[in-house]
């Protein structure tokens, strides 16, 4: 029997999370809620119409504009916008936005601007795909893993990836992330929006 999975949207305790999974794909994402993410006055993003760019509408910004970044390895591209005291990473893959996450400068220093998303199904590559945004200063975010190893990669126009493969059951998960200065030191750390018994969790 093939073994199937389903698809996973965390909710975290006062975060909003706003992504679009394709199949046989989880997705994990920790954004701002409305205050977080800049929304002027009377524009609460529960007041924005569901469907796609909600959070990029309720910030006055469309995913057309977005400056590439870069490009991961399940074939989406991200994408940079910026409006007033706020920046958003949009993922996109043939011309559609796959997610979103946005932030103000203090909801991206406690991680607030990070997402995970994971091939689940039992075909394809078995991808894990981690982007963010990272504080101002920030020059190479170090991802922490469970097993006190770790992986460094580069800050790119404010963003950040990490491309690897689903952990599978028992082996060792990325944990969080600690945000490195150009000359190494650290500007502070935060978690994951999925911890490690959330990473492609089976069919019930």
């Amino acid at each position: 029997m093939r073994n199937m999975h389903r698809r996973k949207r965390l909710m975290v305790a006062g975060v909003l999370t706003v992504a679009a999974a394709s199949g046989g794909v989880a997705a994990y994402a920790t954004t701002g809620g409305a205050s977080e993410t800049g929304a002027g006055p009377g524009q609460q993003l529960a007041t924005v119409p569901p469907g796609p760019e909600r959070l990029l509408r309720a910030n006055g910004l469309n995913a057309s504009n977005a400056v590439p970044v870069f490009s991961l390895e399940n074939g989406d591209s991200v994408g940079l916008l910026t409006a007033t005291n706020t920046k958003c990473l949009v993922r996109s893959l043939d011309g559609r936005v796959a997610g979103e996450s946005c932030s103000s400068d203090a909801g991206i220093t406690e991680g607030r601007g990070i997402s995970v998303s994971d091939e689940c199904g039992t075909n394809g590559k078995n991808l894990m795909e981690i982007t963010g945004l990272a504080p101002e200063g920030t020059a190479q975010v170090r991802l922490k893993i469970s097993d006190g190893n770790s992986q460094t990669v580069p800050v790119v126009s404010g963003a950040f990836k990490v491309d690897g493969t689903n952990p599978g059951p028992g082996d060792p998960y990325p944990t969080g992330v600690e945000w490195l200065g150009n000359d190494g030191t650290s500007g502070g750390s935060a978690p994951l929006p999925v911890t490690g018994d959330e990473f492609c969790l089976p069919a019930e």
